[in-house]
């Protein structure tokens, strides 16, 4: 069943009343045809740049089927897209909310951002109209004005891994390393991590075929509040992604791109970006960036070895924490055990038992550096038979105990 848009205000009031939560409805020319929020609210001089930045935030080329969160400045919104017979009808926006009480320390933040050009008596008027909504229950309002739509029901597991803006709790570490590790360890790779960390490691790795994951969610960043009028946001996002750009032109030089072929391809990439007017296009630009240098870093990564390695090499790296078998990977090759075997010593130089647990070594490594995981949970969960074959094989190939090596890399964790 969808919609019938003549139902649309009244229904977009009823959610306001119930909920005392700002609903909009932004129409498919980008217009926000209906406003139902608190005077408070409305008339404050604060609320007019969100308001300006609705339709930017809510534009899809290809509307979801499901609804869409996104924060700007530590304030939560979500969009439900609006199709019926498949012509795109615009968007109905709840927002914006907190998680809890705006604390001093981060008024302070976003004054500082802009150094100190806000009225900071004013901001603080601002925050405090904004209703308080915990997660949970704003995901739950999702689900039921998405029901109130199109009369289905959704899969709150669903929604949750569509939207990175609701992992953002969960994505609490500060080291692309450890992050990498986290998503090996709990067999995810996609719905909470840090993207924008990850993707380094993706471009030095020239994992071109981990990119489209990555660029299913968008790379622009989080604007903060002064940044959001329509004059100063293409030159902030601009900015943004020269940065990006930047970062990523080091990461394909770590991954063995010449030095001289990277600079050149970041000139010329953010040159580019300076003649373009949209976002969209600066987005579409910078992916195009981002998936030159991989596609360099993964040539050379090819010439490296062959296509048959380097397909075992990415899988062994993806599931370290997996009973990996020689059977298996020979089922994946297409091959037979003892020739995969024979031919993964040629090229590599080492036998893929001693490479595999090289890999393994290496993650224990980032996990004692990282984390205060036990060293007997680090072992187990590394697929070591028990903690004494654990040390044995790390002193192998580190030279020093576990328990030695967190000692001497990272002394503020507890050893076990």
């Amino acid at each position: 069943m969808e919609i019938d848009i003549q139902d649309l205000q009244y229904i977009c009031e009823l959610i306001y009343k119930v909920h005392k939560i700002p609903v909009y409805y932004v129409n498919q020319f980008g217009e926000i045809e209906y406003d139902f929020s608190s005077k408070e609210l409305r008339d404050h001089p604060y609320n007019s740049p969100f308001k300006e930045q609705i339709s930017v935030y809510t534009f899809e080329d290809n509307p979801k089927d499901f609804p869409i969160f996104f924060s700007n400045s530590n304030l939560n919104f979500f969009f439900v897209n609006l199709k019926k017979m498949n012509l795109f009808l615009g968007t109905i926006v709840l927002g914006p909310t907190l998680d809890s009480e705006i604390s001093g320390e981060m008024i302070s933040k976003i004054i500082d951002a802009f150094n100190g050009n806000l009225n900071k008596r004013k901001l603080i008027e601002y925050y405090y109209s904004i209703p308080i909504i915990d997660s949970q229950q704003f995901l739950t309002i999702s689900l039921l004005v998405y029901y109130l739509m199109y009369h289905k029901k959704l899969d709150q597991t669903m929604v949750i891994q569509n939207n990175e803006e609701l992992n953002l709790d969960m994505i609490v570490l500060e080291n692309p390393e450890l992050e990498l590790s986290k998503g090996r360890r709990n067999f995810i790779f996609h719905s909470n991590l840090s993207y924008e960390r990850v993707l380094l490691d993706y471009v030095k790795n020239g994992r071109i075929d981990k990119l489209k994951d990555i660029f299913d969610y968008s790379i622009i960043g989080e604007a903060e509040l002064g940044l959001l009028s329509k004059r100063n946001r293409l030159r902030s996002e601009k900015n943004l992604m020269i940065t990006g750009i930047a970062l990523v032109c080091r990461a394909a030089i770590e991954g063995g791109l010449n030095d001289e072929t990277a600079f050149t391809l970041s000139d010329f990439y953010i040159q580019q970006l300076e003649e373009l007017g949209s976002l969209k296009a600066i987005l579409i630009l910078t992916e195009e960036a981002i998936m030159d240098f991989t596609k360099r870093v993964h040539q050379l990564n090819e010439e490296r070895y062959s296509p048959t390695i380097t397909a075992c090499q990415h899988y062994i790296y993806d599931h370290l924490y997996d009973d990996i078998t020689l059977d298996h990977l020979a089922q994946i090759c297409r091959l037979s055990p003892n020739y995969l075997s024979s031919f993964f010593k040629k090229e590599v130089g080492i036998p893929i038992s001693e490479y595999i647990q090289r890999k393994r070594i290496d993650e224990a490594k980032k996990l004692l550096q990282l984390t205060n995981y036990s060293i007997s949970d680090i072992g187990t969960s590394l697929n070591f038979n028990d903690q004494s074959y654990f040390i044995k094989i790390f002193k192998k190939y580190t030279g020093l105990t576990p328990k030695r090596f967190r000692n001497d890399h990272f002394s503020d964790h507890t050893s076990s």
